[in-house]
């Protein structure tokens, strides 16, 4: 074989290693991240690892961790428990293959040699079609405490590797126990498939969670517009006491009583803004809360008739857009606060825009949300994400994007 062809097949096996690993963990955004990305997987699976060999296992290990922690995204914990499994079980099959395989076909085949990187390209091929199987969705992460659990139960199998290779002597010191160390690195393999679907059960859990959370999110919205509504046929059904009671009552305490009920939420006439009831009682609500803010609320409407969708799904997305729209301007000079509500339904789509000032610069990438300011992140950020699965839900598409220090949100629907 020519140098040329390994050069190529080490190439090969670091591609779909890095493909492989892609699906649990994202490289950054920049060339040299990805391109360093790719680099420290060409150099995991391609090591040598021989038992008894105390310099390629721990410059290997060491390499790809460190490199891990500055190329990819994500937490601290999780680029530590996902580079931790990772590279143990690419390391096991390193081992068992120089060490194992590479002896049953030496001695069982009369001195016959296969190239290394022919077993590191099957096995990275068979690694990236089991982990396709249990893709992560890109932002996926874990809460700190979890991450922890998943790096305790990685570290027993990396553990085990690192022994073997390095505490134990060379086979020319011990005689060949191909079989016995075979086994120790299969365990291995098998530990880190335990942990690959241990986070893909976790996973999914999270996804549920976050839906009913969000579902939670939107009918609180969805019940505090119809209790606005109760109250509004409440007081008008006591109308006729709260008349008397005025009557009765003398000069200054009449206007007390009258100014009370002017000031009761009830009171709030809902403005017409379009044909969708449901539409015209968020927006008169949250109209009320920029007023209140001292934000100018400028709104533009062209909805004909009732929309066909669940009146809680109508209000929590236009009640978080305009929420986030609302929060995004409180810390701004008062001449800055606006934001603007565009909403349209015509021609089989139902359209919304919202845009408001945001002086502070978001890192906000493709097919992505951006994060949340505050620092209890777990428990904020719901806007946004309950926006996006309704969206889904209804088979739409969600655009967000900052330009000229304005952020705009903009969603569709199809009716």
């Amino acid at each position: 074989m020519s140098a040329a062809a390994g050069w190529m097949g080490i190439l090969s096996a670091g591609w779909l290693t890095s493909r492989a690993l892609s699906c649990l963990i994202q490289p950054k955004k920049k060339w040299w991240c990805r391109l360093g990305f790719l680099v420290l997987c060409a150099v995991l699976i391609s090591t040598i690892i021989y038992i008894g060999d105390l310099v390629n296992l721990s410059l290997a290990m060491t390499v790809f961790l460190a490199g891990i922690w500055v190329v990819c995204e994500g937490s601290g914990w999780k680029k530590l428990s996902v580079g931790v499994m990772f590279s143990s079980a690419v390391s096991a099959f390193g081992g068992l293959s120089d060490n194992c395989i590479a002896d049953v076909i030496y001695y069982g085949f009369g001195g016959a040699y296969i190239p290394h990187w022919v077993g590191r390209i099957c096995f990275a091929l068979l690694l990236y079609l089991v982990m396709r199987t249990h893709r992560l969705e890109q932002d996926f992460e874990l809460s700190e405490a979890l991450w922890k659990l998943i790096l305790l139960l990685a570290v027993p199998p990396l553990g085990i590797v690192v022994s073997l290779v390095l505490l134990k002597p060379p086979y020319y010191q011990t005689g060949h126990t191909f079989i016995a160390d075979g086994v120790v690195f299969l365990m291995v393999i098998f530990l880190f498939t335990g942990l690959l679907l241990a986070l893909s059960v976790l996973e999914k859990q999270q996804k549920l969670e976050q839906e009913s959370a969000l579902a939670e999110h939107n009918r609180k919205y969805y019940e505090a517009m119809e209790q606005q509504q109760f109250e509004i046929r409440r007081l008008r059904h006591d109308l006729s006491n709260h008349l008397q009671v005025i009557l009765s009552l003398a000069g200054d305490e009449r206007e007390r009583y009258i100014q009370g009920l002017l000031e009761h939420e009830a009171f709030t006439q809902v403005t017409s803004y379009c044909g969708d009831g449901a539409v015209n009682v968020v927006v008169t609500a949250k109209e009320s809360l920029m007023r209140q803010r001292h934000i100018r609320f400028y709104v533009k409407m062209d909805i004909p008739k009732e929309l066909p969708f669940e009146k809680a799904d109508i209000c929590g997305m236009l009640a978080n857009a305009l929420d986030n729209a609302a929060e995004g301007c409180q810390n701004l000079p008062e001449e800055l606060r606006e934001v603007q509500l565009e909403a349209r339904a015509g021609k089989g789509i139902f359209a919304v825009s919202v845009k408001n000032p945001c002086m502070q610069k978001m890192d906000i990438e493709a097919g992505k949300l951006p994060k949340t300011t505050k620092k209890d992140g777990e428990n904020h950020g719901l806007g946004l994400r309950s926006i996006q699965k309704t969206v889904q839900k209804y088979g739409g598409q969600m655009e967000i994007e900052q330009e000229e220090q304005r952020f705009h949100l903009f969603f569709y629907l199809p009716v």
